[in-house]
């Protein structure tokens, strides 16, 4: 995860107000343009829409890198014993 860190903050744009689209932001996360679209669709995601486009603040970033980061953590799991 660090790699990506590295990666975002030498590729996303450095005006505070730049905006990516799902493509760009693909790329640097190497992930589908269409499943960030639809997990922005289904409100997983934060994100700005223009109409149908789907665009990506650098807030909306740091908070889907920490929703990445939380997602990779293992769930300790509880045995219920009797």
């Amino acid at each position: 995860m660090t790699t990506l860190a590295r990666t975002w903050t030498e590729r996303v744009p450095a005006d505070p107000d730049a905006l990516l689209t799902a493509e760009q932001l693909g790329e640097l996360l190497q992930l589908s343009p269409r499943t960030l679209k639809d997990q922005a669709a289904a409100g997983v995601l934060p994100h700005h829409r223009f109409g149908k486009h789907y665009r990506f603040s650098r807030n909306d970033i740091s908070a889907i890198l920490r929703l990445t980061q939380q997602s990779e953590k293992p769930q300790r799991r509880r045995l219920n014993i009797l």
